[in-house]
Formats: structure tokens, C-alpha cells, sequence
């Protein structure tokens, strides 16, 4: 699809140009049928994938967030176990 040259439509016949035009309305439809089932299914396919990982990016993004506010705490206020 793409280059659409029109030029040899005006010299057909009435019958075979109705015929010509509605050969290529139907495969435009049908190209952009496919071309959106194609994006639906990335789209499905990104969707799970983040879906099955968002539990472990959300505890990881979690214990960096208690790591980061205990490393900012006072000297005093640390316990001994805790970071040097």
C-alpha cells in the first residue's frame, strides 16, 4: 500500500471501474483489519507482561525507598545493626 496511482481507472469501462473500486475499498478494509488486530495484540502482549511483573517492580521500588530513608537518618538515630 502506499502509492496509489489512479491514472489507469479512467479507462476502464463503467462496469469494471464500479468493479476496480470496490476491489480496492475492500482491501483497504481489510488491510486496516489486520493492521488493528496486529497493534490489539502488542498492546495485549505488553499489558500481561507488565501485569505478571508489577508485584516484584513494586516491592523492589519499595526497598529501595526504606533503603534510601535510612541511609538520610541521623547517626544517633540508627541502630547498631543497621548501615555503617
Amino acid at each position: 500500500m502506499g502509492d496509489y496511482d489512479f491514472e489507469g481507472a479512467n479507462y476502464l469501462i463503467p462496469e469494471l471501474n464500479y468493479i476496480y473500486w470496490l476491489v480496492w475499498f475492500l482491501s483497504i478494509v481489510i488491510t486496516c483489519i489486520i493492521f488493528l488486530n496486529f497493534i490489539i495484540a502488542e498492546a495485549s502482549a505488553s499489558y500481561t507482561k507488565v501485569k505478571d511483573n508489577l508485584d516484584e517492580m513494586v516491592f523492589n521500588e519499595r526497598s529501595s525507598l526504606i533503603v534510601e530513608a535510612e541511609t538520610m537518618l541521623p547517626k544517633r538515630l540508627k541502630s547498631p545493626s543497621m548501615f555503617p
